[in-house]
């Protein structure tokens, strides 16, 4: 093995960070599959430097979720304002945050902010159980969805935001319709396999695309929803202004993903951006 010593006034590895910063809003994985911990991860595999605030800590692992503590929403706020007054973020991502109160407190502290924001609203589970109380829901609408460019549910998410079923391309572009009023610049619903392809749906003002993949069965799906929205906010951070671009670099990275198997835990696999980008 050979080592190469860097001289001293080398910017090859500062350039890999610059000013490229993301933040992510999100709770805690101690199995590092998910949460913030997946988020930290794929901003730093994609030449990004990461910051945290922690909404809640959860006691999981790749098998089931045994318990949950949201912190308060004052200690979150203190968390947001002490990274916000030192190294303002180029972007931010928002993931799980616990309960109404903490969802009011993080959308009003955002309203202030000039960045992209991309929501990642965890309000139900890929598999369709509910993760959040109705009154998490309508903050989310009331709170989060004004302030995001980006947000990014899950067909069951989609569903308890707007009340619809979506059953068809109509009831889809239906949904993305009314997440739009509610404020979402963009919107990314991960509707899920149809007639065997992996289907997104992406919002661009005036017209949906269709971003579909073959559909790969594979059980190292663990934290996929958290990289997509992480990767990006990661590309956002890098100064990617083409909100479709940075969805396409996001979704390939995330395909990517499915394709090697961490072999971890007994539960469903972590996934796991493996590589800087090649962009």
């Amino acid at each position: 093995m050979s080592t190469e010593y860097l001289p001293a006034n080398s910017s090859r590895l500062v350039s890999v960070f610059s000013d490229a910063v993301a933040l992510t809003i999100a709770g805690s994985d101690p199995s590092g599959g998910a949460g913030l911990q997946a988020d930290l991860k794929t901003f730093q595999q994609l030449g990004v430097y990461g910051m945290s605030v922690i909404t809640l800590i959860t006691v999981q692992n790749t098998q089931t979720v045994h318990r949950v503590e949201v912190l308060s929403p004052e200690l979150v706020l203190d968390q947001l304002d002490a990274v916000l007054e030192d190294i303002p973020p180029r972007s931010i991502k928002v993931g799980a945050l616990g309960n109404a109160e903490v969802v009011q407190a993080v959308g009003n502290r955002l309203s202030k902010l000039k960045c992209p924001i991309v929501v990642d609203p965890v309000l139900v589970s890929k598999h369709g159980h509910s993760l959040a109380a109705d009154d998490v829901v309508d903050a989310y609408k009331q709170y989060l969805l004004p302030h995001a460019l980006l947000v990014t549910p899950n067909r069951f998410e989609a569903e308890r935001l707007t009340g619809l079923r979506l059953n068809s391309e109509d009831e889809v572009a239906e949904a993305v319709y009314i997440l739009q009023q509610l404020g979402a610049k963009h919107v990314l619903i991960k509707v899920g396999e149809i007639d065997g392809q992996s289907q997104h749906v992406l919002s661009l003002m005036d017209q949906n695309v269709a971003i579909l993949l073959p559909k790969l069965q594979t059980k190292h799906t663990h934290g996929t929803g958290c990289i997509l929205a992480a990767a990006i906010t990661a590309k956002l951070a890098r100064g990617e202004t083409d909100i479709s671009a940075a969805v396409h670099f996001g979704i390939q990275r995330t395909y990517e993903t499915l394709q090697f198997d961490t072999q971890l835990g007994k539960g469903l696999h972590p996934a796991e951006i493996r590589a800087m980008s090649r962009d």
